[in-house]
């Protein structure tokens, strides 16, 4: 990967725009990134990390920080970076979440942050190019696949941030694995080693699968052999020791179960036939039982038959009567009929009479039709008053509605004029209002800079309080930090003491009879020393040594963090203006109020302006108006007059033609029903003359009827009638009684019961029933036990067969998968494989190896020969082996952790490995091309030996082609490169750059 240019604006310090041509400024293959601390060195890794990833290069770091506050709350902050992989070259710009100002009003909103994602032909194209994505989601992942290196794998190999440095030495195996995975392009081996793990498995499960199907069969064949469990769990284990010997036992356990079905068919035999002569005793003395029954039931009938004799006799005389009485029913109906139809009309007289008047009642047809032709006239002349009653209520309402109308026409002209006379008044004191707002709202431009200086001061005495209250705290730990120094110094300087007088010791434990002493040369050693118990040891002093380094370390920081918080107090002193928190708040508050009120004074003349034109146009629109009113109560004023005179006149006829009723239409309506019921009256009396007619009639009818069928009078015809129904059911009655007298003396002559004594003896048939129960339930029982044993012996035969056929299925399983099992074990690093390493591992171990031989080439120059780095893929527990390093010291002989380094130790063995991971990715083909590298922090801690040695191989980088940029403010690095981009801090605090190249 290679970065070509870097745009910044609004980032971090930097308030304008910053551009770095990396092109030029890393033509030499190294540069140099310096400038004060906190000026911004690293706010440029960060902004490279932010426009690739979304995120800052410190992981602990918050994203939203990388927003310049010293810039315009209305710019917006940008990265723009030009890059180089072996998928393309890249434009990328991209802005992060922060907040500006509102457009409209006063606050801030939330601006969302974009991306934009580009690929160029050329990398000087800062403007076109073919546009790929603006989603956010879309360009992340295109430029991790263009890159081939996720954010955190990013700062281990090409970005070295602070704090971040050491990460990739320090990482776990699993996390090292999954860099190493992407920087060289093993995935392959990865994808390669899951194939051949999946058909493994693949065929574990077919074995399992052929176990399983064994083991069914094997229970399947115990269920239908209803063998016990003991028995069951030998067969199974049979199946997977001695699957051979299977083929007797299965044998034994066919022939048992034929045994017990031939002895249970025998006796199922022999229970049918003896159910079968049990049956026949029992149906013959049933069948006695029952004739001798029915006998006795035929005697009892013909006895019940002869008593109802007389009573049949008697009815078939009854019936006769009845029906010689039928003839005579139509007669005798009719005239009852017509009796009744003459009741009905002389009731309906009646009430027609009520109905009419007194005057009328007792008249004949004829005048009775013609004073209803008198009344029907009266109705005629009365047709127009209908119509003029018709329209007297809507005429009323109109007038109503009218009046209504001018009332209202009255109200509206008063209240325009009342709203006319108060106009004037109201649009002067607008006037003068609208006059103040002008005023104060030209006051808001000066308000709005007081305020923002006032703004300004108050947060410098907010952190120049803050920053004071620190200063104390950390004068305290500076103190504590010498004393700690100073007493760690001192027991330093005894252990030394104590390590020189006990030097003796440890020469006399070297000494060897016959050998000259390395002191005073002889070889005879009467009285040799021996090291005490509280002898010093050379660990004990590097352990000191060490510690007292660490120690003077960190008061060195801390005297550097009070020095540069006392510069930051002063500072903050000078931009408060030396006013105290109260006082600058007050101001604040005030310039606040102030501002406020100017804002509220522009939207006042606003809206003052309208509504001063609103009540012109409202005093010319009311004018207007007053006109249309006076014309419009006019017209309604003569309307009203007109009406009312036309409403009298009409009402005066309409009372004339009433006559005394409610309503023109109450008199129509009576005259019509007077008619009408005179008519009734005129059809009444025809119906009742027609009536009495038929009854006379239907009456001579009758009587000659009875006297034709035997019938004195209508009560003797009355006594004999019967209906129809009741004759039929009595004929029925009769026969039924004739048909069981038949049926009971056929059944008394008849052959079946010709040779029944009643008087013989019968057999116990409840005690042959229970003896013929207890024989079917012994022959059903027996042949359940046959029917169940044959089936038994069936399903157990398939049983075996089907056992059979899985033994051999699973023979040919365990043959055919023999050796994708033993493979897919090997490369998953299980089974055989002594290494206990997968196939990707493994791969990535041996490039891992060839990593840490190049790095300790360089790791040799820079400690002078002392360090070397080792593989070790030692094991906790069950866990496989990994790509753990351990540091091998050779001054003590000792493997050591490499959290046991010291800073500047950690710095150049991290730099030696970063360096040997990007030349072994470069040597190799189809990895990540790491051809630019940062490194962010750690030269100071180095003396100037190792910084020479360290210098000399970044310089030597150039000749692959590969570019490094180093982030410090160490002096000595500005004598040794030329090249460099130099970060510059403004009065005010804001930072630019400087690019030499």
């Amino acid at each position: 990967m290679q970065l070509h240019h870097l745009s910044m604006t609004a980032i971090g310090p930097y308030a304008g725009t910053e551009v770095i041509d990396f092109a030029t400024v890393g033509r030499a293959g190294l540069f140099l990134l310096e400038g004060p601390t906190g000026a911004g060195k690293s706010t440029i890794i960060d902004a490279i990390t932010f426009a690739l990833y979304g995120k800052v290069a410190q992981a602990s770091a918050d994203v939203e920080r990388i927003h310049s506050h010293h810039a315009d709350p209305r710019t917006v902050p940008v990265v723009v970076l030009v890059f180089e992989t072996q998928s393309g070259l890249y434009r990328v710009q991209r802005t992060p979440r922060f907040e500006r100002p509102k457009s409209r009003g006063t606050g801030t909103t939330v601006q969302q942050p974009t991306i934009k994602l580009w690929r160029l032909q050329t990398p000087d194209d800062l403007v076109g190019g073919e546009l790929l994505s603006t989603n956010i989601g879309d360009c992340d992942d295109e430029i991790t696949r263009a890159v081939g290196l996720t954010r955190d794998q990013f700062v281990q190999t090409v970005i070295l941030p602070q704090g971040e440095f050491a990460t990739f030495l320090r990482a776990k195996s699993e996390d090292k694995g999954k860099l190493l995975e992407k920087v060289f392009g093993t995935a392959f081996f990865r994808r390669v080693q899951d194939e051949i793990v999946e058909v493994g498995r693949a065929a574990t499960a077919r074995r399992q699968s052929a176990v399983d199907e064994i083991r069914l069969a094997v229970h399947a064949l115990a269920v239908s052999a209803g063998l016990e469990p003991e028995r069951r769990d030998v067969l199974e284990a049979l199946s997977r020791t001695a699957p051979e010997t299977l083929t007797g036992e299965l044998a034994q356990v066919v022939d048992e179960l034929t045994t017990r079905e031939r002895h249970a068919g025998k006796a199922s035999r022999e229970a049918i036939e003896t159910h079968k002569q049990m049956a026949d005793m029992v149906s013959d003395a049933r069948l006695r039982m029952q004739r001798r029954e029915r006998l006795l039931q035929l005697q009892q009938q013909e006895h019940d038959l002869g008593k109802q004799a007389v009573r049949f006799a008697e009815l078939a005389a009854e019936v006769d009567r009845a029906k010689q009485a039928q003839p005579v029913a139509g007669a005798v109906r009719t005239l009852a009929q017509s009796e009744g139809h003459l009741r009905s009309a002389e009731r309906e007289l009646r009430r027609a009479r009520d109905l009419v008047e007194a005057g009328l009642r007792d008249r004949g047809p004829a005048a009775l039709r013609e004073a209803a032709a008198q009344a029907r006239e009266v109705v005629g002349s009365l047709a127009g008053a209908l119509a003029l009653e018709a329209g007297l209520a809507a005429r009323a309402a109109e007038l109503l509605r009218l009046r209504a109308h001018r009332d209202g026409i009255l109200r509206s002209a008063t209240a325009v004029t009342a709203e006319l006379e108060a106009l004037p008044a109201t649009i002067a004191a607008h006037d003068e209002a609208l006059t103040e707002s002008r005023r104060v709202a030209a006051l808001r431009g000066g308000r709005a800079e007081e305020g923002e200086r006032a703004r300004a001061r108050l947060d410098a005495a907010l952190a120049h309080e803050a920053a004071a209250a620190r200063v104390a705290a950390l004068e305290a730990s500076v103190t504590d930090a010498l004393s700690h120094v100073a007493s760690a110094e001192t027991s330093l300087a005894s252990l030394r003491l104590a390590r020189i007088d006990g030097i003796a010791g440890e020469l006399g434990l070297s000494l060897v009879g016959g050998e000259p002493c390395p002191v005073c040369g002889s070889v005879e050693h009467p009285s040799p020393a021996r090291p005490t118990d509280d002898a010093v040891t050379p660990e004990q002093i590097e352990a000191e040594e060490a510690r007292v380094r660490g120690l003077r370390q960190r008061a060195t920081q801390a005297a550097e963090s009070l020095g540069a918080l006392r510069s930051e107090v002063r500072e903050l002193a000078a931009r408060s203006d030396g006013l105290d928190v109260d006082t600058a708040r007050d101001r604040a508050e005030v310039a606040a109020r102030e501002l406020a009120a100017s804002a509220q004074a522009q939207a006042d003349t606003e809206s003052g302006s309208r509504r001063l034109a609103e009540l012109r146009e409202r005093v010319d629109a009311l004018t207007t108006q007053a006109g249309l009113l006076g014309a419009d109560l006019a017209r309604t004023e003569q309307a009203v007059t007109d009406l009312e005179a036309r409403l009298a006149e009409e009402t005066a006829a309409v009372d004339a033609a009433r006559d005394g009723h409610e309503s023109v239409t109450a008199r129509r309506d009576a005259l019509v029903l007077a008619a009408a019921r005179v008519d009734a009256l005129v059809d009444a009396l025809g119906r009742r003359d027609v009536a009495a007619a038929a009854v006379a009639e239907d009456t001579a009818a009758r009587d000659a009827d009875l006297a034709q069928f035997g019938f004195a009078d209508v009560e003797q015809w009355m006594a004999a009638d019967r209906g129809s129904e009741w004759i039929r059911a009595r004929t029925e009655e009769i026969a039924a009684f004739e048909r069981a007298c038949t049926q009971v003396r056929a059944g008394l002559t008849g052959p079946e019961l010709a040779d029944v004594q009643l008087d013989a003896l019968f057999d116990d048939i409840e005690q042959l029933e229970a003896l013929a129960a207890a024989a079917k339930k012994e022959m059903e029982a027996a042949t359940n036990e046959h029917g169940s044993l044959r089936d038994q012996v069936a399903r157990t035969k398939r049983r075996v067969a089907d056992l059979r056929d899985a033994l051999e299925r699973n023979a040919a399983v365990i043959a055919e998968t023999a050796d994708a099992v033993r493979v897919g074990q090997l490369v998953a690093g299980n089974g055989d494989n002594q290494l206990n390493l997968d196939l990707a591992k493994y791969v990535l171990i041996r490039r891992f190896t060839e990593v840490l031989s190049a790095a300790n080439t360089e790791l040799g120059r820079f400690s002078g020969g002392r360090y070397t780095l080792e593989h070790t893929d030692a094991k906790k527990g069950n866990a496989k082996s990994g790509l753990g390093v351990r540091v091998h010291d050779m001054h003590t002989n000792q493997v050591r952790d490499v959290g046991t380094l010291s800073g500047g130790e950690t710095f150049y063995v991290s730099l030696s490995l970063a360096l040997a991971l990007a030349e072994v990715v470069r040597a190799e083909s189809g990895g990540v091309d790491l051809g630019t590298l940062f490194v962010d922090e750690g030269f100071g801690t180095l003396d100037p030996d190792v910084l020479d040695d360290v210098m000399h191989t970044l310089e030597g980088l150039r000749e692959g082609g590969r570019t490094v940029g180093i982030v410090s403010h160490v002096s000595e690095l500005k004598s040794r490169v030329a090249d460099r981009i130099e970060v510059l801090v403004r009065p005010d605090r804001t930072s630019t750059l400087r690019v030499t190249a």
